[in-house]
Order: structure tokens, then C-alpha cells, then sequence
């Protein structure tokens, strides 16, 4: 089998898995949309404050999201044995790990950003703002993801690794933050926002070629 051929196989096999476990791929959904369903409840009905807050509001939806799952990323084709015998099969291991993370970001990550556009009717956001923020939050999600496959290899062994990475994660992602924020705000003052933008897919690019080595070393390690 070509390597391009593995890779295939490897993320339809995944997707195949999501489909028979439905509860796991909805989940992080369900709860992203609680989050943005719940926050003007709180908050109140004043649709200025709402609309200022709606970025960060999906911002900290998706990365919350996404913490739900992360934890599960490796860890039960580690328990079952799976992941090391296709180490074990002479496909690169940085192939074997990427593949997984495009996976992921298609069954989880992409939802949510879709999912983001209930911000429009109940945080009472521009359709022009929110076209923004899908941009950010679609480079933000690789880099998420990208840093959590990282994180999930470190943890993979661990029975209580959801609190330690959601240490482990959140203070990498604060410099993906701020680019995201800066970009909200100069769309906002309708100024060029392409900078932040830019470094944002600088960052997710660069995170796509390191995280693939860091995780399969890390999953090297924990498989003795």
C-alpha cells in the first residue's frame, strides 16, 4: 500500500469509527452551542455588548469544545493495540499522526465552525464580522488541533489528562488569541485585518509540519 493510499484508508477508518460512536462526534457539538445558546441568557438582551463579545464567546466555545475531545484522540487505539502495530508497519510515523489530526479536524473541529453562525441571531453579530470570524477560528482550529495531538501523545498514558491538558493547551494558544482578537477589531473599524489573518495561517502552517514529529516521538515514548 502507497503511503498516499495509507493515508486515505486511515482517515476514512475513522470516520467510520465516528460513525458507530455517534455520542463522542456530538458531544463537543452540543456543547458548543449550549455555550452560545446560554451566554445572552446570562448576559442580558443589550445587543452592543453582545455583539462585542461574540468573538471571544466563539473563541472560548471552540477551545472548550475541542477539550472535550482531544482527550480521546490517541487513546483507544493505544489501549487496543492498534496504534502500535501500524507503527510497527513501516508508514512514517509523522504520516500515521497526520492523518489523524486531518481526521479530527474534519469530525470535530469543522462542525464547530459552522456550528459558529448561531452567533449571528443570538449574539447579535454582522454577517461581515462573522465572515472574519470563521477565518480565524477555521486557521485556529488547525493550530488547536495541532497542539492538542501534541498534548493528547504526552497524556495518551494518563487516566486523569483532560485537566492537564487544558494546561497544557490554553497557554499556547494565547499569541493564536490575540492575532484573532487584533483581526476582530481592526474588521470592526473596518481596517485591513489581512496581517493578523496572515500570521494566524502562518502559525497554523507551521504547527502542521512540527506537530506530526513532536506527537509520534511523544507516542514513541509512551509505547516503550
Amino acid at each position: 500500500m502507497s503511503f498516499s493510499s495509507f493515508f486515505i484508508q486511515s482517515i476514512k477508518r475513522d470516520f467510520q469509527i465516528a460513525a458507530i460512536q455517534k455520542h463522542e462526534f456530538i458531544l463537543p457539538v452540543l456543547f458548543f452551542i449550549l455555550v452560545i445558546v446560554l451566554f445572552p441568557i446570562t448576559v442580558g438582551p443589550d445587543g452592543t455588548m453582545l455583539s462585542r463579545l461574540a468573538s471571544a464567546v466563539g473563541w472560548i466555545a471552540l477551545i472548550l469544545s475541542m477539550l472535550i475531545a482531544l482527550p480521546r484522540m490517541f487513546a483507544e487505539d493505544f489501549e487496543n493495540g492498534w496504534l502500535e502495530q501500524v507503527f510497527l508497519s513501516g508508514v512514517p510515523h509523522s504520516l500515521i499522526v497526520l492523518s489523524r489530526i486531518v481526521s479530527f479536524w474534519l469530525l470535530y473541529c469543522l462542525p464547530l465552525v459552522f456550528c459558529s453562525f448561531l452567533l449571528v441571531p443570538f449574539m447579535s453579530m454582522e454577517v461581515g464580522l462573522w465572515s472574519v470570524l470563521v477565518q480565524t477560528l477555521l486557521l485556529g482550529s488547525i493550530l488547536t488541533a495541532c497542539l492538542g495531538a501534541v498534548a493528547s501523545a504526552l497524556l495518551v498514558a494518563s487516566r486523569k489528562g483532560g485537566g492537564v491538558m487544558a494546561l497544557l493547551l490554553i497557554p499556547l494558544l494565547v499569541p493564536s488569541l490575540i492575532f484573532a482578537g487584533a483581526a476582530m477589531d481592526a474588521a470592526q473599524q473596518s481596517l485591513p485585518y489581512t496581517a493578523p489573518i496572515t500570521i494566524l495561517a502562518a502559525l497554523a502552517v507551521f504547527s502542521l509540519t512540527i506537530a506530526p514529529l513532536a506527537t509520534a516521538q511523544a507516542l514513541k515514548l509512551n509505547m516503550g
